[in-house]
């Protein structure tokens, strides 16, 4: 079986040098880019005809849900069944009304919904929360056999955030995150929320000439340059992967 990497398998020292030889290989044999596709529309395709679990659908204000890119309801669209949760409770009301069927629930508790899902959707939460692990170890909970669990989160060191680095002085981003995450971040989180890390995914439209101007660029620049978002995917402990 193929499961996740585990560092701990090799030292009680997270630098152990031979693990941190051995995870960049395992990284990148893991990682998949997808240019037919941008994020949302991969979501999707994850998405179609699936049961899902969607965690922090409100996307922070009301004026999103009118939007043709709102998460939620492009994915509900698809979706078999679509449940939502977030924890503004006037905006959960809003959604109800308008026929969305979204639950008030701390998505970083231990509460259980009583229901389980062939996908739980994690999109651009994991950096706002307190606890990262613990909602992870919520979406988990949420997982039918065989299921899986998608984080989308900002790649800190992508090419869009680098030209805001280098005009500010100082990184200045989204005043409510608070906290970046890399591939062996997700692979550590998921570990100790006892999932396991199945790998990444990163994904940009790129036709024409747009598309050969990124590859030949990936000869000067790593790949994940390109790419403003990390999709990072996990399954159950006890799945293969």
């Amino acid at each position: 079986m193929n499961r996740s990497f585990d560092w701990t398998a090799y030292s009680d020292d997270p630098n152990n040098e031979q693990a941190r030889a051995d995870v960049l290989p395992w990284l990148l044999q893991r990682r998949q880019i997808h240019l037919d596709v941008d994020l949302l529309d991969y979501v999707c395709r994850r998405t179609q005809g699936r049961s899902v679990l969607d965690i922090g659908v409100v996307s922070h204000s009301a004026s999103y849900f009118e939007d043709e890119g709102w998460r939620h309801a492009r994915i509900r669209k698809v979706a078999a069944k679509c449940v939502g949760v977030d924890i503004i409770e006037p905006l959960v009301r809003e959604l109800n009304e308008r026929g969305f069927d979204v639950r008030v629930v701390d998505a970083t508790s231990d509460a259980d919904l009583g229901e389980r899902f062939d996908l739980v959707f994690i999109g651009d939460t994991v950096e706002h929360v307190d606890n990262p692990v613990a909602l992870l170890r919520f979406a988990g909970r949420h997982l039918a056999p065989g299921g899986r669990v998608l984080v989308t989160t900002p790649n800190a060191f992508s090419r869009k955030f680098f030209r805001r680095f280098r005009h500010h002085g100082t990184p200045i981003v989204n005043l409510d995150h608070c906290a970046w995450f890399t591939p062996t971040n997700a692979l550590e989180i998921g570990r100790r929320a006892g999932l396991s890390f199945v790998g990444y995914h990163l994904a940009k439209k790129c036709t024409g000439f747009r598309r050969w101007r990124h590859q030949m660029n990936w000869h000067l620049m790593p790949q994940e340059f390109a790419f403003s978002d990390y999709i990072f995917e996990f399954a159950a402990a006890a799945d293969e992967v």
